[in-house]
């Protein structure tokens, strides 16, 4: 075996010094995602990336825009010698601004500024210089202020690591001053603890970890216990060119695709396909109807919901794949945490649906459900 990685390896540097040989550093690119960030062939992409890259150092350079496969833009922002730099804006699925803020050096940074899909208000962060933040204003989904001047309640979704896995979780906790406060609970989706901290004037004085199978406190330490944002871990995992195994063979092939030049896109043919409508939009298995069933199947009301007789609509957001499975639900009208949880977890269960068509061809399709919850007298 090991002739075989070292000429792997050999190969691989050949090709980095036919790359430095090149008259053109910085090239412009066109690089396939699939739903993973992960680096795939034209005909697989759910992400579009249009960036310059520097065919030495690996990196990019100048300014970066992110497309959905149908050609719309979601993200956009720059490149500089230490990584991220200056503006960044991401758009919602209907085309209004979801946050936009400042990176210098890699790292957010001040007052980042966050939207509801309608364009109402949801919070305001400051990003501070030690990577930490504090949540400075927060809206729930009623345009109520529930932070003020950093005093307040706060629910969010958040991102931890366990060991090596990612959680994608539910976060609440107490704000005072700008500080964290009081007990913090990151909840699974079917409402299952875990993690959760107590704090005290911003120092965590308890911590208890659960493992995520059983609900038992575990004994495992936290690698990492900061909790994260999960765009910017998709930034970062975009960065780090990871490529399909099944598709390339090694890096090399990976790279030598991302640089073919008969697969640079100019923005003004993606502008253009980002006006081209959905054929048909995805379908549920028998129709709107049997998917409303089926949620009234599925759904559970916890007690405590019961008790509190919450109604209302809880508005959830998810995208039906090429492959018709359902991903990245996300509650974008709230009723409780209990209830946002269900909805979340009845979402995840569904079957395939019938995906979206676009000239022909599967394409992800972001869908929303309103779920409508009623106690009777």
């Amino acid at each position: 075996m090991a002739p075989m990685r070292y000429s792997v390896l050999l190969s691989f540097i050949l090709f980095v010094i036919q790359l430095e040989k090149a008259a053109a550093q910085v090239v412009s690119v066109t690089i396939f995602y699939d739903l993973n960030r992960v680096v795939t062939i034209k005909q697989n992409a759910a992400i579009i990336r249009v960036a310059s890259f520097d065919t030495v150092s690996l990196k990019f350079k100048g300014k970066v825009t992110d497309y959905f496969a149908n050609g719309q833009a979601f993200q956009q922002f720059t490149y500089g010698e230490d990584g991220k730099e200056g503006i960044y804006q991401l758009l919602h699925p209907n085309k209004k601004l979801d946050r936009d803020g400042f990176f210098k050096a890699n790292q957010p940074v001040g007052k980042w500024k966050f939207y509801y899909p309608d364009g109402k208000p949801l919070q305001t962060v400051e990003f501070l210089p030690n990577r930490d933040y504090k949540v400075l204003e927060f809206y729930n989904f009623l345009g109520q202020q529930m932070i003020k001047d950093g005093t307040g309640a706060w629910e969010t979704t958040s991102r931890i690591r366990v060991g090596l896995t990612y959680f994608d979780l539910l976060l609440n906790g107490q704000w005072k001053d700008g500080v964290r406060t009081g007990q913090w609970q990151f909840l699974k989706p079917d409402g299952k603890k875990v993690l959760v901290k107590e704090y005290e004037n911003g120092i965590v004085k308890k911590r208890k970890l659960y493992n995520p199978s059983n609900g038992g406190v575990a004994d495992a330490k936290l690698l990492q216990e900061d909790e994260l944002w999960p765009f910017l871990i998709s930034l970062q995992d975009m960065e780090q060119l990871r490529f399909d195994p099944d598709i390339f063979d090694g890096k090399e092939r990976a790279l030598q695709y991302i640089l073919r030049k008969e697969h640079l896109l100019p923005l003004d043919s993606l502008k253009q396909a980002g006006s081209i409508k959905i054929e048909k939009g995805p379908e549920f298995p028998g129709g709107q109807e049997a998917m409303f069933r089926f949620m009234g199947t599925n759904f559970r009301i916890s007690p405590i919901d019961a008790r509190s007789r919450v109604s209302g609509t809880v508005v959830v957001s998810f995208v039906v794949e090429v492959d018709g499975s359902v991903s990245d639900p996300k509650v974008i009208k709230s009723l409780s945490i209990g209830l946002d949880a269900e909805a979340v977890r009845v979402i995840r269960l569904m079957p395939r649906w019938k995906p979206a068509m676009l000239n022909g061809k599967p394409v992800p399709y972001t869908y929303t459900v309103p779920y409508s919850i009623r106690f009777g007298n």
